[in-house]
């Protein structure tokens, strides 16, 4: 019983003393920056706080995470505004692939050594409901998700033995490490010769609502974005309007905008796309 209990509690430490897991960086860190940026890999990639710094004169955090839906963002939202103060703007990118389940999703064990945030709970009982089912359980509730949590806690006892106390992105931006056109494009139209639409889900609109009404509680002004999309993808999006004025409306609902960037001559040429998302 005490091996099971020790083993258990060392995912824990390990896990909240990585400083390059961000959920840990987060809950730990006094970051309190006037403006958060947010959503799943594309920010994550392609927008860093140190350029927004130099224009504005004021401190951004880029809290972006890889292939997050709406529900891993607004748990990451809550968990910052819990141990931060309250950012004056959040900037949060959304796309149609936004509201499709078969674009980003929900990753469980981001929060898996969280035990004691029952915040957590009813999120995951939603997203994840078969990894919810065993949560309570110690151990398997960490190798649910085997290596993915198997590195985060073994990199942050490293991290706690070597008195590291900076991570490896200090303000979140993660640089791409692929900075050329892959060609995506020419692959998927292959594919899909005739275009494809994209598949709306409620859930997914139920937790962009929910960080609107976290903001707003907080006093945070957030605005929805989307970064220039290269122009000749847009044919192949056969509903893509619809998405775009379902996202402006509910924007409006909450007395916000949704930017869309899709005048920007940049649109014009891969050359400044290593994706046909990521500018």
């Amino acid at each position: 019983i005490l091996s099971v209990w020790g083993i258990d509690r060392a995912y824990i430490f390990g896990t909240s003393k990585n400083l390059n897991h961000k959920l840990s960086y987060i809950s730990t860190q006094p970051i309190n920056a006037d403006i958060v940026l947010h959503g799943p890999c594309e920010p994550l990639w392609m927008i860093d706080p140190a350029q927004i710094d130099s224009i504005t004169g004021l401190k951004s955090y880029n809290l972006a995470l890889g292939h997050s839906d709406f529900a891993d963002n607004y748990l990451h939202l809550l968990r910052y505004l819990e141990n931060n103060q309250p950012p004056a703007y959040l900037f949060l990118y959304v796309t149609p692939e936004s509201f499709d389940l078969r674009y980003n999703t929900f990753n469980t064990y981001r929060f898996s050594y969280l035990t004691d945030w029952d915040e957590k709970d009813e999120v995951i009982q939603e997203m994840d409901s078969a990894y919810s089912s065993i949560s309570g359980l110690p151990i398997l509730r960490h190798s649910w998700y085997g290596n993915y949590t198997n590195f985060q806690a073994f990199q942050g006892l490293k991290h706690w033995i070597t008195n590291k106390n900076e991570p490896l992105y200090p303000n979140g931006y993660v640089p791409p490490i692929n900075r050329s056109w892959d060609y995506y494009l020419d692959e998927f139209i292959d594919m899909y010769p005739e275009g494809t639409k994209f598949d709306y889900n409620f859930t997914r609109e139920k937790y962009l609502r929910k960080i609107f009404e976290l903001c707003q509680k907080h006093n945070t002004q957030i605005y929805l974005y989307e970064s220039p999309v290269l122009k000749e993808a847009l044919p192949y999006q056969l509903n893509r309007k619809e998405f775009i004025d379902k996202t402006h409306e509910i924007a409006q609902e909450y007395n916000s905008e949704y930017l869309v960037f899709d005048t920007l001559s940049i649109s014009d040429s891969r050359e400044y796309f290593f994706s046909t998302l990521n500018t």
